[in-house]
């Protein structure tokens, strides 16, 4: 890579080469530099060239300004742990493309409540409750703070229009909702709690059910003032707390046990298809329909595990009734309404100039009024 050297700042260069988590072979193989290179930059502290530094600063994801730092910044700690995926540890690093999401939804959050002490507003609403409340009064709680009914789910034209109104319910609140397309092999999602600006992130990666009860299984962990990478259930009673908590809210127990005998006319499920069918009407994933079918006693632990070793990535293929995916389209959809409203409400009281709103959301003038248009709607009802 030819061209002039780049003067940065390699200590910063170590620092973001640390905290990414990626291995010297990745990264010579996402930046395309060669291995014996790019040891000479890393381990030497050779300047590296204009075309290697802006090459390695897109591997990394950073801005280029970042590597001209005067010292490397002070990481972020996490106030409370992280659950990682099944067959990964807390000994385990993040993967780069979660390390890259948490500092954004970190960015995120940050600008959020700047936003709100800059202009007096009122905080989020995101009621605490006990951790010793058993998962049917949190269910509760949740169908009443998100006005929620199991006829909306069965009523709705599809999945993805169920998840549009929950995460319109959620954000009403004043919660972030984030989606992160991280990969088949990374967390499901996380949650940021926080005093006025709570964000929560969905992997965008497993399809529209499997994020639908993401969504609700990070909310019961913002309701108890957690914060969590969550994978698959596993042996941990936090993690068995929230997912009984967000299966119970999407399947009541009453609907579900009538369904099954007067649908499905059997008294237990113990087949793959009537699991498909509970999942459909219900407009939830398989593995939410297999643990509240084991909850209610219609199923056993075996049908979980049959359950639990198919995939749920993919959005089910190409949809000719998806919109074209224009810019503020795409912006919406990983930002969320939130966001947007908060850097407009900014922007209207003098606390952002334009282009700077501009600059945060990266789009031009007529992709911000098509965007301010989008989250202005009226949430649309089941």
């Amino acid at each position: 890579m030819a061209g002039k050297l780049a003067p940065i700042n390699t200590d910063v260069l170590d620092w973001a080469v640390r905290e990414s988590g990626l291995s010297s072979r990745e990264l010579a193989a996402s930046s395309k530099i060669p291995e014996e290179r790019l040891h000479s930059i890393l381990v030497d502290h050779d300047q590296p060239m204009t075309g290697e530094f802006r090459a390695l600063a897109k591997a990394l994801a950073r801005p280029t300004a970042f590597f001209f730092l005067p010292r490397p910044p002070v990481a972020e700690t996490a106030k409370t742990s992280f659950r990682y995926p099944p067959g990964r540890g807390a000994e385990d690093a993040l993967h780069f493309a979660e390390r890259s999401a948490l500092r954004s939804a970190l960015r995120w959050q940050k600008i959020a409540s700047w936003v709100r002490k800059q202009n007096e507003m009122d905080p989020a609403h995101l009621p605490r409750l006990p951790e010793e409340m058993h998962p049917e009064v949190v269910a509760e709680h949740l169908g009443n703070w998100l006005r929620w009914d199991i006829s909306y789910q069965k009523k709705a034209a599809s999945a993805s229009a169920v998840f549009k109104m929950l995460r319109e319910r959620v954000e009403d609140h004043g919660v972030v909702v984030m989606q992160f397309s991280l990969g088949s092999d990374s967390c499901r999602g996380f949650s940021l709690p926080h005093a006025d600006s709570p964000v929560i992130a969905v992997n965008s990666a497993y399809n529209v059910q499997a994020r639908i009860f993401t969504l609700l299984h990070e909310i019961t962990h913002l309701l108890r003032g957690d914060s969590a990478l969550c994978g698959d259930p596993r042996d941990d009673s936090v993690e068995r707390f929230c997912e009984s908590s967000a299966a119970i809210f999407l399947v009541p127990a009453e609907d579900l046990h009538a369904y099954v005998i007067k649908r499905l006319k059997v008294s237990r499920v113990d087949d793959m298809d009537h699991v498909r069918k509970v999942a459909n009407h219900y407009k939830i994933s398989m593995r939410a329909a297999a643990i509240r079918l084991r909850q209610i006693g219609r199923a056993d632990a075996l049908l979980y595990e049959k359950v639990n070793r198919i995939a749920e990535f993919g959005g089910g293929g190409f949809n000719p009734n998806v919109e074209r995916q224009t810019t503020p389209v795409i912006r919406h959809r990983e930002l969320g309404a939130e966001i947007p409203r908060l850097l407009f409400a900014a922007r209207d009281s003098g606390s952002l100039s334009e282009t700077e709103v501009r600059r945060h959301l990266d789009v031009d003038g007529k992709q911000l009024a098509e965007l301010r248009e989008r989250v202005s709607r009226p949430q649309v009802e089941a």
